[in-house]
């Protein structure tokens, strides 16, 4: 969700910062620190934000007495969206405006229509503007890309999500590739996964799933920099981009696992 602030912030934090530098009072001093947080912010994404989280609890095996730590997401996932809510709300009291998300369903998968609620739910209790464009199965090619070109085009919509898998007969990547960087939240047009794999470059966006990944760690007191790590599989989604991530993290080595698809599923 995190990712939708880099669009719409882009486009609307030239007027807030000018509100913000306008005026001396503390509020204006918070609004503008707070808009430094938002979007990507590669140079500072691998501090750590303070000390250990409390979701942040140890585990020891009796096998041979070494110990895991397991994070509680749904705490820090929490702490989160009361931060984005937050700043929504800032938001929309200096310039009278919040970010807008729009979804594109092709056809009536039950678990896209269940991934659609989920991101409908969190984006309401946060103050995000959603709008859903459905589409039967049987649409044509053609009638998706018109509807994402005005989606493009519209002021109002700073993010943009097509929900994924697109039925057989429809280009997945001509879609999601027509879908405007600026507006391609989940991070899969080919100039945002570009400039992620380059170093100096930064994307408008990363996917979702890797950057939750990241935050998960850096909230947990968990320093990445200088360590190994092996991400199993090496998707698009998935696996592709945390591995890029983690390589931004200078991390002593990094590597995607390789495996037998065909007895355990696709790896991610």
């Amino acid at each position: 969700m995190r990712c939708l602030w880099a669009a719409s912030w882009r486009s609307l934090r030239r007027k807030t910062l000018h509100s913000s530098t306008s005026s001396s009072s503390p509020s204006s001093s918070s609004l503008s620190s707070n808009l430094k947080l938002l979007g990507p912010n590669l140079p500072d994404v691998w501090m750590v934000p303070g000390p250990s989280s409390s979701a942040f609890r140890s585990q020891s095996s009796a096998a041979n007495g070494q110990t895991a730590n397991v994070i509680n997401g749904k705490s820090i996932a929490r702490a989160i969206r009361a931060e984005i809510a937050n700043e929504i709300c800032r938001m929309k009291e200096t310039i009278v405006k919040s970010p807008g998300l729009a979804i594109v369903l092709v056809g009536g998968r039950r678990d896209s229509r269940t991934f659609i609620r989920v991101k409908l739910k969190a984006c309401e209790e946060v103050g995000i503007t959603t709008y859903v464009e459905e589409f039967p199965e049987e649409c044509t090619e053609d009638e998706v890309l018109r509807v994402v070109s005005r989606l493009n085009n519209n002021p109002s919509v700073n993010g943009i999500i097509v929900q994924l898998p697109l039925p057989q007969h429809v280009d997945e990547e001509r879609i999601v590739n027509f879908v405007s960087p600026e507006k391609d939240v989940d991070g899969f047009h080919p100039l945002n996964m570009g400039n992620l794999a380059m170093k100096g470059r930064e994307p408008l966006f990363i996917p979702c799933a890797p950057k939750g990944c990241i935050e998960l760690l850096l909230r947990s007191g968990v320093e990445i920099m200088g360590k190994r790590a092996v991400v199993v599989g090496r998707s698009k989604i998935v696996g592709l981009p945390t591995s890029l991530l983690l390589q931004l993290a200078k991390t002593g080595s990094c590597c995607s696992g390789y495996g037998d698809q065909s007895s355990s599923g696709s790896w991610r």
